[in-house]
């Protein structure tokens, strides 16, 4: 009885442990977010472009603004805002929000990397000796969706379509008008802009003129704009120009010994 309940007790290890457990969950989607904030930042230069071109278009300015300060210069401080709203928006989304959402990809939605990787058996170990990786050709082999790294190895390219999947709806929810995180920081951006410049010329005290706030609702309105064509156009891009090819898959080489080190 005991010999009996002590070798189920085997295969039950055998069979679950053997596999990507939470530290290595973790750990690869931790990986994979260094790997894709190079994608956001291309993403955002895309966005940097038509934020940027809407700067030039013309905005009606009260005579009282213009007699303080030119209006290309109130132009050109808008558009240094774009780098450093950007910015801000890369370094907050690509962290922790990034990461969750890679993770739920691979681990924890449709297909997810998990279970049993011995039926059909596949592989000739359970596991690399410690101190060992996964070798490639046990990466080549792992042809069916389940629980090891070599699964995740064999699937890289599915997992990376994926990944970009998410990105760009993260992109989008991020983007919507008055409530996403990088509306918000644009938004912000342009008024802070204004805001400084006025006091750098001595006006500060003209923040709050209605003049003012329509110049810098304008610019708002035509940032939203650009925002919508982003969306619209570059955001099915990302990943599938020729010129992204090597920022989106350029980087194989680096991550794949990175999933093989996990037991």
């Amino acid at each position: 009885m005991l010999r009996s309940t002590l070798v189920a007790a085997a295969l039950i290890f055998a069979s679950t442990t053997f596999a990507c457990e939470p530290e290595c969950r973790h750990g690869l989607a931790r990986d994979f977010t260094t790997f894709y904030r190079p994608v956001m930042e291309l993403s955002m230069s895309d966005l940097h472009k038509r934020l940027t071109a809407t700067t030039m278009k013309p905005v009606a300015i009260a005579e009282q603004l213009s007699a303080i300060v030119m209006e290309e210069t109130i132009r050109e401080d808008v558009r240094n805002s774009i780098n450093n709203s950007l910015e801000n928006f890369v370094n907050t989304a690509s962290g922790k929000t990034l990461e969750s959402g890679i993770f739920k990809v691979m681990f924890a939605e449709e297909n997810p990397f998990k279970g049993d990787c011995n039926h059909p058996k596949r592989l000739e170990r359970n596991m690399p000796p410690p101190g060992e990786s996964w070798r490639r050709d046990e990466c080549e082999k792992m042809d069916y969706i389940c629980g090891n790294p070599p699964a995740i190895c064999h699937f890289l390219s599915d997992i990376k379509e994926r990944i970009v999947g998410r990105m760009r709806d993260q992109l989008k929810d991020h983007a919507r008008y008055q409530q996403g995180l990088l509306f918000r920081e644009i938004a912000q951006g342009y008024r802070q802009s204004v805001y400084n410049t006025l006091v750098r010329y001595g006006a500060g005290s003209m923040a709050n003129d209605p003049s003012v706030m329509d110049y810098i609702n304008v610019q708002v309105d035509y940032g939203k704009s650009a925002l919508n064509d982003w969306i619209n156009e570059d955001l099915p891009r990302l990943c599938k120009l020729p010129e992204h090819n090597e920022i989106c898959n350029g980087w194989d080489e680096k991550i794949i010994p990175e999933i093989l080190k996990w037991p």
